[in-house]
């Protein structure tokens, strides 16, 4: 097990989290207990021990984890003894069919619920000598009919217990759901800019030229420079620099079209595909670099920012990402050579 696994673990099993489900399981649990304790008139060590398993041990397990260096692997052992208890009870309730069906069937399930890998199948053998051991005073007394009355105490933990489990289950889902998303955001978008990163631009790009075709449909690929972008970084700064890229960005952003497929490229390159013709994408990129030359960061009037711009239409008997970038990289580089804060394709 790695420090990460660990770490998982433990935190699932803080002992206050664990605490809740197991006061409610066994508080409930002692309902249809102490009604087949008083329906076969059980003598006081029945009852000493009722009151322990399921009102005294739960706080004890509670302090036991709390308190120890390694919280996961105590409460791993407190659900070990929690089937050892279940599995005495069997054997104390003479063998009384739902009650007993029913702890067991819970206890597993927690062992099951837990996430620990074959828990259930190692907390088996306690079950088996929680069963054996009572005998010593049952002498396997067998009385598995459950009267009406147990089957009321029943309902709490069957219906209560399992809502709050399933509730329990469901928030942790939640949260694995909300951390799986934020992760796949990280591996997809750009942390400064909050566009699509490299890789991820271009597998959204290439399901879009899959589509392309096989329709009518065309495509134009904008590539972006950010002009003198060094100069920026070494006359104010990485951090103004940051600032630079991010007004950048959302201006690029906000300039698209909607299904538009924007992503950083590079340190100082932005890339864009807009389902439309280069007539439109021309139009596209003046406004991005109309609305780029009005930028000023930290309201300082010397930063004077400009963008360079190639464009290329899809070539549909050339269909591949390679040569329609390399044909936008083509014009960007004129764009650069030729002054910059310019915006070249073809003629």
């Amino acid at each position: 097990m790695n420090a990460e696994q660990t770490s998982s673990k433990h935190k699932t099993f803080m002992p206050t989290v664990v605490y809740k489900f197991r006061i409610l399981g066994m508080g409930l649990g002692g309902l249809p207990v102490a009604v087949v304790l008083l329906e076969n008139n059980s003598p006081y060590p029945y009852w000493f021990w009722w009151l322990f398993t399921c009102y005294i041990w739960p706080y004890l397990a509670f302090l036991r984890a709390k308190k120890s260096k390694s919280p996961f692997i105590s409460e791993r052992n407190n659900l070990l003894f929690d089937s050892f208890i279940a599995g005495t009870w069997v054997s104390l309730l003479h063998f009384n069919l739902l009650p007993a069906v029913l702890l067991l069937t819970i206890t597993t399930a927690d062992k099951i619920s837990s996430g620990i890998k074959k828990l259930w199948v190692r907390s088996l053998p306690f079950v088996v000598v929680g069963i054996l051991l009572p005998t010593i005073f049952t002498q396997f007394a067998f009385q598995p009919h459950t009267s009406t009355n147990v089957i009321l105490a029943c309902l709490p933990i069957l219906l209560l217990h399992t809502f709050f489990v399933s509730f329990g289950s469901y928030k942790l889902v939640r949260k694995v759901q909300k951390q799986n998303k934020k992760l796949r955001e990280l591996s997809e978008i750009d942390f400064l800019t909050h566009l699509y990163n490299r890789g991820h631009w271009q597998k959204k790009v290439e399901l879009m030229l899959e589509n392309c075709k096989d329709s009518k449909k065309t495509a134009s690929i904008i590539l972006i420079d950010v002009d003198e972008f060094k100069t920026i970084n070494d006359n104010y700064g990485h951090s103004i620099g940051d600032d630079v890229l991010k007004s950048i960005a959302k201006t690029i952003k906000e300039s698209m079209p909607a299904h538009s497929i924007v992503g950083r490229f590079g340190g100082d390159e932005f890339a864009a595909v807009i389902p439309y013709p280069l007539s439109d994408a021309i139009k596209v990129a003046q406004n991005i670099k109309s609305k780029v030359n009005t930028i000023n960061c930290h309201d300082s009037k010397l930063i004077k920012c400009s963008v360079s711009i190639g464009l290329a239409e899809i070539d549909k008997e050339k269909c591949n990402l390679r040569n329609w970038f390399d044909s936008a990289d083509q014009y960007l580089y004129h764009a650069i050579s030729h002054g910059r804060n310019q915006i070249h394709y073809r003629k």
